[in-house]
C-alpha cells in the first residue's frame, strides 16, 4: 500500500486533527501515570516536598498561601490536589504538562507549522521534562503560564494575555524576565492600552498581602532571592551548555539552534508579521530565560544552585523551536532528494531517537538514589525499632515523606531543632534527633556535636555506598536519642574529644 493511501485511511479513521491530538495526550497522560506508579519515593528533590507541604497545609494555615518562597499562585492552584498526598501534586503538574502540550499545538496551528502533532512528544520527551513533569516543583506550571500567554497573544486576546502573565512571577520569580518581553510585544503591536494590565497580579497580591503583613510592598521587601548566597556556590559560564544533553537532549543540540536560525532567516527574508511574532514570543522567552540562569549560576546572584530542573519552564516554547528545526531538516532533504518520502523517513528516525533519549540519560521510572537511599534506610530502621513512637526532630523534608509525618503536629515531630547552637536544648529525654549532612549541617549542627555530646547516645549511623559531600560536608544520616540528663551550668558544653585540651 502506498504512503498516500495509508494517509487517506488514517484520515478516514481520524478525520479531525484535534481527535488525534486528544488520543496522543490521553496516551501520554496514562503513560506518565504509570511512570509515577512505578517510581520509588517521591519525584523531585527536597524543594518538591517543601512545595507540597505548603500546598497540603495551606487550608489549615492560610498564611502559607502568601509565602513568597513557596510561590502563592502555585500553592493556591495545587492545594486541592495536595490534599491527596505528594502524588496529588504530581498529577497536578502532569495535567499542567498536558495543558502546555495542548497550548503548544494551538500556537503552532496559529503559526501554520506542519507536523504539529509531533509537538506533544517534543514536549514530554525532552529529558528534563520527562523526569520533572510528575514532580512537585513549580517549573511545569510556570511553563504553562508562558505558553498560555504565547497562545493568547497569537490569538489576539491581548487583555487575557496581560492578565495571565502578570501572575507568572508568583509561580516562579523569573516571570519578571518574561513580562518585559510581553511589554515589547504590545509595543510592536501598538496595544498600549493593555500594558497597564501587566500589573494585575502584582497589585492583587500586594493588596491581599497588605492585610496580612501590613506592608503593601511585601513582594519586594520579602523577596527571598536578593543578593548572593555564598553557600550556593557558582559555576562555569558554560555549565548549562555542557549539560544540555541531560536537559534538552542531544538531538536538540541541532533542532533548537536550527529552529532559531530558521525563524530569523524568514524574518529577515520575508519580513512577515508572524515571523516577528515568533521571534518575540518564542525565541526571546527561551533565550532570555536560559541565559538568565547561565549568568546567575556564573555570578552567584539570584541564589541559583545551577539545577537542571530550572529549564523545565522553557521546554514548551523550546518544543516549538525544535519542530521548526525538524521541519527545516525534512524540507531540505525533500528538496535535495526530490522526494516527499526522504524527509518524512528522516523525521521519523529523529523522533524515535528523541523519544528514547530521556530513558538513556535518566533512570525512569525513578529509583531511590543519593541522599534518599540513605534517608530511607534510616527511616526503615526507626520503624523496625519503633523509634517513630517517640517525638522526632529532623531537618530534611524527605524524612517526613518516608515516615508519613505531619510536620505541623509538634506532639509527634518537629521540623528543625529548637536551638541549633545547643542541640540538646528543649529536647526531652527519649526523644529522637535525626542528623543528616545536608539541611541540619547547614543549620550549624555538626555530626561531632552530637556524637560528643553528653546529652545524646547515637543509635545508628548510615552512610552511602559511594561517599559524597554536600556543601563540603560528608553526607551521612545518624540517629540519636536524648539521654535523661538535666541541663545545667556545669554540663551544657560539648564533651571534648580525646586528646583535646
Amino acid at each position: 500500500m502506498k504512503a498516500s493511501d495509508m494517509l487517506k485511511n488514517f484520515k478516514r479513521y481520524f478525520p479531525e486533527e484535534k481527535l488525534v491530538l486528544g488520543v496522543i495526550l490521553s496516551g501520554l497522560f496514562l503513560f506518565f501515570l504509570w511512570i509515577l506508579y512505578r517510581s520509588e519515593g517521591f519525584i523531585g528533590d527536597a524543594d518538591s516536598v517543601t512545595h507540597y507541604r505548603f500546598s497540603r497545609y495551606s487550608w489549615q494555615f492560610p498564611a502559607f498561601l502568601l509565602d513568597h518562597w513557596a510561590k502563592p499562585v502555585f500553592t493556591l492552584l495545587s492545594s486541592p490536589f495536595a490534599q491527596f498526598g505528594h502524588a496529588g501534586v504530581s498529577i497536578f503538574n502532569l495535567l499542567g504538562g498536558i495543558g502546555s502540550a495542548w497550548l503548544v499545538w494551538l500556537s503552532a496551528k496559529k503559526l501554520g507549522y506542519p507536523n504539529r502533532l509531533l509537538l506533544p512528544f517534543l514536549v514530554f520527551f525532552t529529558p528534563i521534562y520527562t523526569v520533572f513533569v510528575i514532580s512537585g516543583q513549580v517549573e511545569v506550571l510556570f511553563g504553562l503560564f508562558i505558553m498560555a500567554t504565547v497562545w493568547l497573544c497569537l490569538d489576539k486576546k491581548y487583555l487575557w494575555a496581560a492578565i495571565v502573565i502578570s501572575f507568572s512571577h508568583l509561580v516562579r520569580t523569573e516571570g519578571i524576565i518574561i513580562i518585559p518581553i510581553i511589554v515589547l510585544f504590545f509595543l510592536v503591536k501598538k496595544q498600549y492600552r493593555h500594558i497597564p494590565w501587566l500589573l494585575t497580579g502584582t497589585i492583587v497580591y500586594s493588596i491581599i498581602g497588605y492585610f496580612h503583613f501590613g506592608d503593601f510592598f511585601w513582594l519586594i521587601t520579602q523577596m527571598p532571592y536578593t543578593g548572593k548566597a555564598e553557600m550556593y556556590g557558582t559555576g562555569s559560564f558554560w555549565y548549562f551548555f555542557k549539560v544540555w544533553p541531560k536537559i534538552f537532549g542531544a538531538v536538540n543540540y541541532l533542532l533548537i539552534p536550527l529552529g532559531i536560525l530558521a525563524i530569523l532567516h524568514d524574518l529577515l527574508r520575508k519580513r512577515e508579521g508572524k515571523h516577528l511574532d515568533e521571534t518575540i514570543l518564542i525565541i526571546l522567552p527561551f533565550m532570555l530565560y536560559f541565559m538568565a540562569h547561565v549568568v546567575m549560576w556564573y555570578t552567584g546572584i539570584g541564589r541559583s544552585l545551577g539545577m537542571y530542573r530550572y529549564m523545565v519552564s522553557i521546554v514548551p516554547v523550546g518544543a516549538l523551536l525544535s519542530l521548526r528545526g525538524l521541519n527545516t531538516i525534512m524540507l531540505m532533504l525533500d528538496k535535495l532528494t526530490r522526494s516527499r518520502i526522504t524527509g518524512k523517513v528522516a523525521g521519523l528516525l529523529i523522533m524515535v531517537l528523541f523519544v528514547i533519549t530521556p530513558f538513556q540519560v535518566w533512570r525512569i521510572p525513578q529509583k531511590l538514589d543519593g541522599m534518599n537511599i540513605v534517608m530511607k534506610k534510616a527511616a526503615d530502621f526507626m520503624i523496625s525499632e519503633n523509634l517513630n513512637q517517640n517525638k522526632l526532630y529532623y531537618s530534611d523534608p524527605a524524612f517526613e515523606m518516608f515516615l508519613d509525618l505531619n510536620p505541623f503536629d509538634e506532639t509527634k515531630s518537629r521540623f528543625r531543632l529548637p536551638d541549633s547552637s545547643k542541640p540538646h536544648h528543649e529536647v526531652k529525654p527519649g526523644e529522637i534527633v535525626v542528623w543528616e549532612g545536608h539541611f541540619m549541617a547547614l543549620e550549624g549542627v555538626k555530626l561531632g556535636d552530637l556524637q560528643n555530646s553528653q546529652y545524646y547516645e547515637m543509635l545508628a549511623l548510615f552512610e552511602p555506598v559511594h561517599p559524597f559531600t554536600i556543601f563540603e560536608t560528608d553526607y551521612k544520616v545518624a540517629v540519636f536519642r536524648r539521654l535523661d540528663l538535666a541541663e545545667g551550668l556545669n554540663n551544657d558544653s560539648i564533651v571534648p574529644e580525646k586528646g583535646e585540651d
